[in-house]
């Protein structure tokens, strides 16, 4: 992209960016004003205190941009406030071990410093889909949400590791998903040996999580949130390698005009996160775990 486009790409996710923090931020207001009970309420200060806590050390750190630091907390509060401590097991389980596998390093003053820091459209493109099933799944009850949440992280889960560990770690060959050539690592839709091992690894991490600190949990969830995670992982390799990092002109007929929509990383991710939650939700809903 030029400077200009980029520069309007960046306007626009910081805008995109600040109304998720109030839709969530609302929705979390609601719920405690209008339908929590004494417990709730407890646990939901509890998060949020916790949240603000966690966030403030990362950002410390260097894990946690400011904007991204404020999306975390709320995210966070969410996780723990509704989520109980399942909820907040796999999210700190995702962040923590994505964080620390993370080898992003640069140079400065003859010191090695994390580059690394998610910022708010990272934290919402991995935790979107998770924040907004937890929600469903405190108001309606059904197990169904909370399997759907945990399956959008373990997603998440499985592309970080697979990237941090396939790319940059162990660097073997890798190859296009979708014409099986052979690229350098780091390449959009390319896939390796070690990377693959590492997202299957990192789905099946997030469903023991689940498993370990859920008190519903059967095998068949640790199995379809591992084999849904790990192929939601698959999709964002694939819809990274066709469509990322292009622009694309759309109208909504009401004018002879188009605008340019960029696909950037945290679209793909945020798409096919939401995709693999959905395919779990559906099976969950239809077969039972």
């Amino acid at each position: 992209m030029t400077g200009t486009k980029k520069q309007n790409q960046l306007q626009a996710d910081i805008v995109l960016d600040r109304w998720v923090n109030i839709f969530f931020t609302l929705a979390l207001v609601f719920i405690f004003i209008l339908l929590g009970d004494a417990q709730d309420h407890q646990r939901i200060l509890i998060g949020i205190g916790l949240a603000a806590i966690v966030c403030t050390v990362a950002f410390i750190i260097n894990w946690l941009t400011i904007d991204g630091a404020v999306s975390a907390g709320i995210f966070g509060s969410i996780a723990y406030g509704l989520g109980g401590l399942t909820g907040a097991a796999v999210v700190l389980g995702f962040f923590i071990s994505g964080s620390v596998i993370s080898d992003r390093y640069i140079s400065k003053e003859g010191f090695l410093e994390k580059s690394f820091r998610r910022d708010g459209k990272q934290v919402w493109s991995n935790g979107f889909w998770f924040a907004l099933w937890i929600i469903i799944w405190f108001l309606s009850g059904s197990h169904a949400f909370m399997i759907a949440a945990v399956t959008a992280v373990s997603v998440s889960t499985s592309d970080t590791w697979a990237t941090e560990i396939g790319e940059k770690r162990i660097k073997g060959k890798t190859r296009l998903i979708t014409s099986w050539k052979k690229v350098t690592p780091g390449t959009e839709g390319g896939i390796s040996f070690w990377g693959t091992l590492a997202a299957i690894l990192g789905a099946f991490f997030i469903a023991l999580l689940y498993w370990i600190f859920s008190s519903v949990s059967s095998l068949a969830a640790i199995g379809m949130i591992s084999l849904i995670g790990f192929s939601g992982c698959i999709l964002d390799s694939y819809l990274g390698a066709l469509f990322q990092n292009q622009d694309y002109a759309f109208s909504f007929g009401l004018s002879d005009g188009k605008e340019n929509a960029y696909v950037s990383n945290n679209f793909v991710n945020w798409a096919s996160a939401g995709a693999a939650s959905l395919i779990s939700l559906i099976l969950t809903l239809i077969i039972g775990v």
